[in-house]
């Protein structure tokens, strides 16, 4: 099992009602507790009805062998790999990716903009709960080789409806009492054992940390799939050049079939339309404007897309690898190369950065906005926001390494002292309450020293950098913000997050 997180706590966040001032991103805290709070209450009561209209054309799809477990599928041999996401310079990166012979890994709000530009992508991975067919309708995808990676959460029609093959994983919170990791997880599974003893074997496996945006979900998946260095593609988390995201497109009505006399049937090419996406900036003392951030390099975004650039810096952080960003976006802390070196050279000439610097790096930006990283003794992470952190991270991880749990059924309990010597093997040897096998383990232990020593010394670092405020993006040299119209949303269309 990789490592994983669990749920944040202690994050705050300064809300400026009103103010005249932009806020900055030396300033911002992200706020996970409430954001992850508000997405599971709103989706997990969908995720629980969906997983349960899903099963059964799933196991048709494994019995057929179209469907799979993400780990089974075959490694892609360290191919460098496109992490596309919803930012403005999708638009001028998209002409340069039609020559790109690497992987391509999107999301489903992106594949049809891809396929309108002529550009295949590789793996769509779905994530929303939400996420349904109608995203991605309109194109014949059997006469493509793309694959869809999704959990069984999303909607019914978005499985039923994919043609080509579909690999699976299910979402982890890092919680052995979670959904994914009790109902869930027996759903999708082949029972075995006895009454008293029930064995289960698990149809998926692979486990996907969900840090609540696309980006990190597709570099993870890209990891599991075997590709190599990964480069973000339109990751902004920021606004520039007129625009708040993308130029998207969809098809209006299926492409159709016709006859014309004795003439073999001819495709008739999809219509399309074309969504543009201005960004206005918004009035001072507006709500608008209280939600609006100037970054540390001067361009203007949202509390929401920092959430998911810290969210982007997590999963970098977790993967222990070098990841590049093709956007002069908000992500400065990763190493950048442009799009026409990437595609020029296929990326085979982007240079590894080492696993300290790596490490090193990532901790210092989450660091910057009260995010920290406890190293588990199984290799496994822990992610943690607090104001004050060396305050409560001793307790927290004495409270954590109480938990137990059972490898094959998932179910949690708690001893009441993890210092005792012999606590791992009083555990081992207790029988799981619920399936009776002696599987108990527990899942997370610490090194308090060293975690609460390299917090220190990310606490030092950060006082000794703390930013100063943005400068104006015009001046900084940054694609200045123009103001423009705002343009009618087209109807029926779903607005999926960075």
């Amino acid at each position: 099992m990789g490592p994983f997180p669990i749920p944040v706590t202690g994050a705050v966040q300064a809300v400026n009602m009103g103010r005249t001032e932009m806020n900055n991103e030396s300033t911002f805290r992200s706020q996970s507790n409430t954001y992850n709070a508000q997405t599971t209450s709103k989706q997990l009561i969908h995720e629980e009805y969906n997983s349960g209209r899903n099963l059964a054309p799933i196991l048709k799809m494994f019995e057929e062998g179209r469907a799979r477990d993400l780990e089974d599928e075959p490694k892609v041999d360290k191919t460098p790999v496109l992490i596309i996401g919803s930012g403005p310079s999708l638009d001028t990166a998209i002409p340069h990716m039609k020559a790109w012979k690497g992987g391509i890994i999107c999301s489903p709000s992106h594949a049809l903009t891809l396929m309108y530009h002529g550009i295949e992508p590789t793996h769509i991975v779905a994530l929303d709960p939400f996420e349904n067919w109608a995203e991605v309708e309109g194109i014949d995808w059997t006469k493509t080789n793309t694959k869809l990676v999704t959990h069984p959460g999303v909607m019914p029609d978005l499985i039923e409806k994919w043609p080509n093959e579909i690999l699976l994983y299910r979402q982890s919170l890092g919680r052995s009492d979670s959904f994914y990791a009790t109902t869930q997880l027996h759903m999708y599974s082949y029972r075995g054992g006895t009454r008293e003893k029930g064995e289960f074997k698990w149809m998926i496996r692979t486990e996907v940390i969900v840090f609540a945006s696309s980006p990190p979900l597709q570099l993870f998946v890209g990891d599991r799939l075997g590709y190599g260095i990964p480069f973000l593609v339109g990751a902004d988390f920021g606004y520039h050049s007129g625009k708040s995201r993308f130029t998207s497109y969809t098809v209006k009505p299926p492409g159709t079939t016709v006859e014309v006399g004795n003439a073999p049937a001819v495709d008739v090419p999809p219509e399309w339309d074309r969504h543009d996406h201005p960004f206005v900036m918004p009035e001072k003392g507006s709500t608008e404007y209280d939600d609006t951030v100037k970054t540390n390099n001067g361009q203007y975004t949202s509390r929401v897309l920092l959430f998911y650039k810290k969210n982007t810096i997590s999963a970098w952080r977790l993967l222990e690898r070098t990841c590049y960003s093709t956007d002069k976006g908000t992500i400065t802390e990763m190493p950048f190369i442009s799009m026409v070196e990437l595609v020029r050279t296929q990326g085979r000439l982007a240079a590894e950065r080492s696993k300290e610097w790596n490490l090193k790096t990532a901790d210092r930006y989450l660091a910057s906005v009260g995010a920290f990283v406890l190293e588990t003794k199984a290799n496994g992470k822990n992610f943690i926001e607090s104001p004050t952190p060396l305050e409560t991270l001793s307790r927290y991880m004495t409270e954590m390494m109480k938990n137990v749990a059972c490898e094959n059924c998932g179910i949690g309990g708690k001893i009441e002292s993890p210092e005792m010597a012999d606590a791992d093997e009083q555990i081992a040897a207790q029988e799981c309450p619920r399936c009776g096998l002696k599987k108990m383990i527990r899942p997370t232990i610490y090194d308090m020293g060293a975690n609460l020593t390299r917090i220190q010394n990310l606490l030092e670092w950060v006082k000794e950098h703390k930013e100063e405020p943005a400068p104006d993006p015009v001046q900084a040299g940054a694609p200045p913000v123009q103001p423009v119209e705002p343009v009618p949303p087209h109807q029926g269309q779903s607005v999926a997050p960075e």
